[in-house]
C-alpha cells in the first residue's frame, strides 16, 4: 500500500470513528430524555426504582414496562455488552425474562443478552443457577420463540430435564415445547442417548436439509450402518444426502464404505457428483494401499478414466491411476 493510500485509509477510519462517537453521544442524550420522562411518569404512579438505580437512565428505561418495546430493546443493543458486567443489570434481565406479563419482544431480547453475558463464564457464575431456573421456566412459556430458545440452550448443555421432556413429547406422553423435527435434532446433539429410531423417523419424513442432518447424526450409531448404506446406494436420493451418508458410513464402517464406493464410482448410470465424491474419498481418505491392491477395481478405473460422458469422474479416475505406487 502506498503512503498516500495509507493516509486516505487512516483519514477514513478517523472519520468513521468520529461519526460513531457522535451517534453514541446522541443516543445517550436521547436515552437520558426518555429516562427523565419515565421517572416523571413513575413518580405520578408512585412507582420507582431503588435510588442508585433510578439515577441510571439505562436501567430506568429498560425496566419501565409502560414504555414501547423499541427504546427498551435499544438499550440492550446499544449498551448490553458494557452493562452485562454489572450484577444489577443481569438481575434485571432475569426478572424481565421471567415476567410473562412483559412484552415478548423485550423478553426475547433480554434472553439473548443473557446468553451473551453467560459466555463470560467466571463473571456470570454467580448468576448461573438463576439463569438455569429461568430457562427451565421458559420451557413451558406461552411464547413460542422463548420456548424454542430456552429448549435449544438447555439441550446443547445436555440438560437431563429438558431431554426427558423432549423424549416424553416424542413418545406422546406429554406436550412438546418445540416442533417434532426440532426436538429430534436437539436430542441428537447428545449421542449418548438412543436417538437412532427418531433419526430414522426424521429421515423418512424430513426435507432434504433435514434428511442430510439426520444421516449426519446417524454416523454416531453403529446400528445405522445398513441404513446409511441403503441411502448411499439410493439413486433417487439427492446428491448432498447421499454424500453425507457416505461420510457417516465411512466413519462407522470404512471397509464397507470402500466396497460400496467402488461399486458406485464404476457405475456409469449413477450420479456423476456422487461417483466423483466416492472416488475422491477412496483416493484421499481411504486405505490407498488396499485400494490400489484391488486389481479388478484399478482395471475398471482405466475404463472410467476414458469415459468423457462424465468428464469430472474421468479426471478423478486419471488422477487416482497416476498416483499408483508402481508408477
Amino acid at each position: 500500500m502506498s503512503e498516500q493510500a495509507a493516509q486516505r485509509l487512516e483519514e477514513e477510519l478517523r472519520r468513521e470513528l468520529r461519526e460513531a462517537q457522535a451517534a453514541h453521544s446522541q443516543y445517550l442524550s436521547e436515552l437520558e430524555a426518555t429516562a427523565e420522562a419515565s421517572r416523571a411518569a413513575r413518580s405520578s404512579r408512585e412507582e420507582g426504582l431503588p435510588g442508585d438505580l433510578d439515577d441510571d437512565p439505562a436501567m430506568t428505561v429498560l425496566t419501565d414496562t409502560s414504555l414501547p418495546d423499541e427504546p427498551r430493546i435499544q438499550v440492550l443493543h446499544q449498551l448490553g455488552p458494557s452493562l452485562s458486567r454489572r450484577d444489577e443489570f443481569i438481575e434485571a434481565l432475569l426478572a424481565i425474562v421471567k415476567d410473562r406479563s412483559d412484552s415478548p419482544a423485550v423478553r426475547e431480547a433480554a434472553l439473548q443478552a443473557l446468553g451473551s453475558a453467560a459466555f463470560q463464564v467466571l463473571r456470570f457464575r454467580p448468576h448461573q443457577p438463576a439463569y438455569d431456573d429461568a430457562l427451565h421456566d421458559l420451557v413451558a412459556d406461552p411464547v413460542p420463540a422463548l420456548r424454542e430458545a430456552a429448549v435449544g440452550i438447555l439441550a446443547q448443555q445436555h440438560d437431563p430435564v429438558v431431554q426427558e421432556t423432549l423424549i416424553q413429547g416424542l413418545r406422546g406422553e406429554g406436550s412438546l415445547p418445540v416442533e417434532r423435527e426440532r426436538a429430534i435434532l436437539l436430542l441428537a446433539e447428545d449421542d449418548h442417548l438412543d436417538n437412532l429410531p427418531w433419526l430414522r423417523e426424521l429421515y423418512r419424513s424430513g426435507s432434504e436439509s433435514v434428511r442430510e442432518q439426520s444421516v449426519r447424526f446417524m454416523g454416531s450409531y453403529p446400528d445405522a450402518r445398513s441404513t446409511l448404506e441403503g441411502i448411499l446406494r439410493d439413486k433417487n436420493e439427492s446428491t448432498s444426502v447421499r454424500q453425507q451418508s457416505g461420510a457417516s458410513l465411512r466413519h462407522l464402517a470404512p471397509d464397507r464404505f470402500e466396497a460400496v464406493a467402488k461399486e458406485i464410482s464404476t457405475d456409469t448410470t449413477d450420479d456423476p457428483e456422487v461417483r466423483t465424491a466416492c472416488l475422491t474419498a477412496l483416493q484421499h481418505l481411504g486405505d490407498t494401499a488396499r485400494v490400489y491392491a484391488d486389481t479388478e477395481f484399478v482395471h475398471r478405473m482405466q475404463d472410467v478414466s476414458g469415459d468423457e460422458s462424465a468428464p469430472q469422474v474421468a479426471q478423478v479416475a486419471r488422477e487416482l491411476l497416476e498416483r499408483r505406487p508402481d508408477l
